[in-house]
């Protein structure tokens, strides 16, 4: 494992080399002797990556769950509104139709009490004109009562007054 591990591990070398320092490069490598615990170092460095790929994987699945069980919540909850939205809309639906009703109810009422009014402003000019009709046959008979009488006073005044005898 720990060879596969340093093929995946390994850093990549230049992108882009002269052949001539290739040449040399390997030639150096051959010559240079890695320590004894450096065989170590690289499994450490695995366990560390791997214990951290680990921990990412970890993350990611908890996080998928997570993100999995806000949307179904997210789902339910716009179902819960488009619910709620669908019983209000059939409420107020409800509602405008019983407000038709009522306003239709208070205009066919509204109309019958000013026909009503109507009926009463009639019958109380037609009171009105006979009471007058009836003032102005009582003021014509109290004139004509009172009218010999009222002649009657200025004939005694005068006579009293200005004539002197009685």
């Amino acid at each position: 494992m720990s060879e596969e591990s340093e093929k995946q591990v390994r850093e990549p070398g230049a992108p882009y080399a002269a052949a001539a320092e290739t040449v040399v490069e390997e030639h150096v490598l051959e010559q240079v002797q890695f320590p004894p615990y450096f065989d170590r170092f690289l499994d450490e460095r695995d366990r560390r990556i791997a214990s951290e790929l680990n921990r990412l994987e970890a993350a990611i699945e908890h996080n998928g769950a997570e993100i999995s069980r806000l949307l179904m919540d997210m789902g339910r909850r716009f179902g819960e509104a488009k619910g709620e939205r669908k019983t209000l809309r059939a409420e107020m639906g409800r509602r405008l139709v019983e407000a038709k009703e009522e306003r239709k109810t208070l205009r066919a009422e509204m109309g019958r009490r000013f026909v009503e009014a109507k009926e009463e402003r009639k019958a109380l000019r037609a009171e009105m004109q006979a009471l007058r009709a009836e003032m102005h046959t009582q003021f014509r008979w109290t004139i004509g009562l009172l009218f010999p009488l009222v002649a009657g006073m200025l004939a005694i005044i005068i006579r009293v007054f200005f004539v002197g005898s009685f």
